[in-house]
């Protein structure tokens, strides 16, 4: 029973959702684990990891215990030999639009839709393309990613039950307008099986949320209300999700302490980011 017991594998996985708050997670985990880290995507920006790959993967890497990949789909793996623990920040999804806007004038993917729509249009402009021309991939897509796994049916209520249902089972969850909150509960509670967690890093490619307000004057009026309408279930989604961080933050033994030294430490409180680029592990 002792050896079988010593067998199991704890694996921590990031479900970097695009524009949540990946490129600070990714340093905290590098951080964390060094040689035993890894980032796992393919080369399709809209490819996804199936669970064959990356149970292949860690088989052949038999040290590795934490893995972030954009390309992760819930649910979360079940294999014999391994115990699996998902890390997973979720984000207001009006500014996560906007700032995939910023991202795709910087960082241009060709021949992606809203890559192209950044380059080729103000941001007034990129809003209406994406709610007229391409809506599943500004329509709760958050909601459709915990609940389905996937981004381009449109999700519905029954969708918001399932995505909270898997949220409140979050090994490790976070919501970018309370970071550190998130960071600190998720410490706590799995620092028994991963007890060496740096969370102390600075923030990278850190975009500025107090431009939200002139990103909904840069859009037309109808386009804007549309694009909220589009998001009702994401809204309500990350309003229960900041509400089980706080819950969780409130059992964590001094967390305001904690809180406030961290808050000191990295200067951050609520903050979004970039995709890296970094090396990265090929599927």
């Amino acid at each position: 029973m002792l050896k079988e017991a010593a067998a199991v594998r704890f694996v921590l996985l990031h479900y970097h959702f695009f524009k949540n708050a990946g490129t600070t997670i990714e340093d905290i985990l590098a951080h964390s684990f060094f040689e035993n880290y890894a980032r796992f995507d393919t080369e399709d920006f809209d490819g996804a990891v199936s669970q064959e790959e990356l149970l292949s993967y860690l088989r052949r890497h038999p040290r590795m215990k934490a893995v972030s990949s954009h390309q992760f789909r819930y649910p979360v793996p079940q294999a014999p030999g391994f115990i699996f623990f998902d890390l997973c920040f979720l984000r207001d999804p009006v500014d996560r639009i906007r700032s995939m806007y910023d991202y795709f004038r910087e960082k241009p993917i060709p021949g992606e839709p809203a890559s192209d729509l950044a380059q080729e249009k103000s941001i007034g402009g990129f809003i209406a393309g994406l709610v007229e021309q391409h809506a599943y991939r500004v329509s709760n897509v958050q909601t459709n990613m915990l609940a389905n796994g996937i981004v381009n049916d449109p999700p519905v209520e029954t969708d918001l039950i399932r995505a909270t249902e898997i949220m409140l089972k979050t090994s490790f969850l976070g919501v970018v307008d309370c970071f550190n909150e998130g960071l600190i509960a998720g410490q706590h509670f799995i620092r028994p099986v991963f007890p060496n967690l740096a969370l102390a890093q600075q923030p990278a490619n850190v975009s500025g949320g107090s431009r939200m307000e002139t990103f909904r004057k840069a859009c037309d009026a109808d386009v804007f209300a549309e694009l909220v309408r589009l998001n009702s279930l994401d809204s309500e989604l990350v309003n229960r999700a900041r509400a089980e961080v706080r819950r969780r933050f409130s059992m964590v033994p001094d967390g305001p302490a904690r809180l406030r030294e961290l808050d000191e430490a990295t200067g951050r409180v609520g903050i979004g980011h970039a995709r890296p680029a970094v090396p990265r592990t090929s599927a």
